[in-house]
């Protein structure tokens, strides 16, 4: 099982790479997909989604920030992605899963609709019911 620090620590590299200073949903959900395996990969490829071609069009969505100074240490995450990390245990605790994993962000970020992540996977007809009913079909 991945990680959901390890995706945070993934999202923060990615936030750094952009010269950005915070910490937002697309961050972490670059996070997801960087990471590269585990059950959301195998999920979106299941959908007939490209993690890769998923990565490359949300990073062109994403500006980068003229060089700066990126190497504060602490970097702050934004309200929205806060509230994503909240709901992200909630979602374990439905799931009625030992630990909290990268599975439980993804359909974190699917139920925030108000988000770049959740919008482009929407493109390719993903909502957090297909994205679960799929889920669960791989989990058991």
């Amino acid at each position: 099982m991945v990680k959901l620090r390890e995706v945070i620590a993934l999202g923060r590299q990615e936030a750094l790479s952009r010269n950005h200073d915070y910490i937002g949903i697309e961050h972490l959900f670059l996070g997801l997909i960087r990471e590269g395996e585990g059950l959301v990969i195998k999920t979106l490829r299941n959908l007939d989604v490209d993690p890769v071609m998923l990565k490359k069009t949300i990073e062109d969505c994403i500006s980068k920030n003229p060089a700066k100074d990126n190497t504060k240490r602490n970097i702050p995450l934004t309200k929205e992605a806060e509230k994503v990390l909240k709901f992200a245990v909630l979602e374990r605790i439905t799931m009625k899963s030992e630990a909290i994993g990268a599975e439980h962000l993804m359909l974190s970020i699917l139920k925030n609709k108000n988000n770049l992540a959740t919008q482009l996977l929407n493109q390719y007809d993903i909502t957090y019911e297909i994205f679960r009913a799929k889920l669960d079909s791989i989990r058991n």
